[in-house]
């Protein structure tokens, strides 16, 4: 058997509990956090994510796929999907964007992607400071 290569599409991930399943057949961008107050809500934390085509994304199984329309002012037509049974929370979609954010912590493991930068730190939290030298934006990606 011949071992995936790094970064291929057939990337799978899915929630805690398995009613929601996903395949991905796109190259998967490297990982950005982001800092913004409604991901660490909805995270608990910072939300960490990869990005690809929409049309490259296929669900396997959804009968726990919920989606909460996250309105904003800077994202007005944003919407986060989550697994309605075990809370795991799995994709950020601005629906006027042919583009959909992954959870990176939904994904199967070994995913083989590194963090690309920080997104949103113009509303990061005290409770803890970014160390790295990675790239970082007031707002969304540059």
């Amino acid at each position: 058997m011949n071992a995936k290569p790094e970064n291929s599409p057939g990337t799978a991930g899915g929630c805690l509990c398995g009613a929601v399943r996903y395949e991905i057949n796109d190259k998967l961008r490297g990982i950005v956090n982001c800092h913004c107050s409604k991901c660490r809500k909805f995270h608990g934390n910072f939300g960490a994510y990869t990005s690809i085509k929409y049309t490259s994304l296929t669900l396997l199984e959804q009968r726990g796929l919920k989606w909460y329309q996250s309105i904003t002012d800077e994202t007005p037509n944003v919407y986060r999907g989550f697994c309605s049974e075990c809370g795991s929370s799995l994709f950020w979609h601005p629906r006027d964007q042919k583009r959909i954010a992954v959870a990176a912590g939904s994904l199967d493991d070994p995913i083989k992607l590194e963090t690309i930068g920080h997104v949103w730190i113009s509303q990061i939290s005290d409770y803890y400071k970014i160390i790295d030298d990675l790239p970082k934006y007031e707002k969304g990606w540059e």
